[in-house]
């Protein structure tokens, strides 16, 4: 499931405790994406249950609640979606040239991360035997 849909979810559970049925309505969504969005929020701790028991009859009602992880998760992604996003055309091609370069190396069987800390480590060398002249 998307990031903007775990938002959007977790915007309408913390505007009061809804069970199920009520989020399907306020959100517009099928029932059965709600159902197993919440089962994955639920495992990422984003969100609990409480159970209700206003009426005497049935089952009782388990009612969505953020957690304070969901809650801070929540401030932090509309945070974020406050704060553009800001690249010249420049910044666009070399990001995709360095995407095909890592790319090669990972179809030649070599870890970028591990090369990047080699490089990494060379220019820490060239850089102490310069400063001890």
């Amino acid at each position: 499931m998307s990031l903007e849909s775990r938002v959007e979810l977790l915007k309408t559970a913390s505007q009061s405790a809804f069970g199920v049925r009520e989020l399907v309505k306020r959100l517009h969504w099928k029932a059965s994406k709600v159902v197993s969005l919440l089962k994955v929020m639920e495992e990422e701790g984003l969100v609990g249950f409480r159970v209700s028991r206003r009426g005497k009859r049935g089952r009782p009602k388990r009612l969505v609640e953020p957690t304070p992880l969901g809650l801070e998760f929540l401030e932090s992604c509309v945070s974020l979606a406050m704060k553009p996003l800001r690249s010249r055309r420049v910044d666009l091609e070399r990001a995709s040239r360095e995407a095909l370069y890592a790319e090669r190396l990972v179809e030649r069987r070599r870890d970028p991360f591990r090369l990047f800390l080699e490089l990494n480590e060379i220019v820490r060398n060239i850089r102490v035997s310069s400063s001890t002249r």
